[in-house]
C-alpha cells in the first residue's frame, strides 16, 4: 500500500512539475525564429503557410506549415524544447 501512495504522490509531483513549467506559445515562436535565424529551418510561404499551437496540460506543440506539409514541429515541455524539421531536410548535405 505504502508503494502504491509512493507512485501516486511521485506522479502527481511530476504532473504539477510538467503544468507549472511548460513553455507558452510565444516561447514556441521565439524558438522558431531562432531556428530560422540560423539556416536550419525554412520559412513558411506567406500564402500557403500556416502555425497551430496545441496545449496539452504537460507539455505543449507547435506546428509551421508550408503548402500542406510540416516544416516544424516542436513538443515542449519542463522548459525545453525538441524540435524536429522535415525528413528530406536532413537528408541533404
Amino acid at each position: 500500500m505504502r508503494g502504491f501512495l509512493f507512485l501516486v504522490v511521485l506522479l502527481g509531483a511530476i504532473g504539477a512539475g510538467g503544468y507549472f513549467t511548460k513553455p507558452t506559445e510565444g516561447l514556441h515562436r521565439g524558438v522558431a525564429s531562432v531556428l530560422m535565424q540560423q539556416g536550419k529551418v525554412a520559412r513558411p510561404d506567406a500564402a500557403t503557410g500556416g502555425y497551430a499551437f496545441s496545449d496539452f496540460y504537460v507539455a505543449t506543440l507547435s506546428r509551421m506549415s508550408s503548402g500542406g506539409s510540416d516544416v516544424l514541429q516542436c513538443w515542449g515541455a519542463f522548459t525545453r524544447f525538441l524540435c524536429v524539421g522535415p525528413a528530406e531536410a536532413a537528408a541533404q548535405p
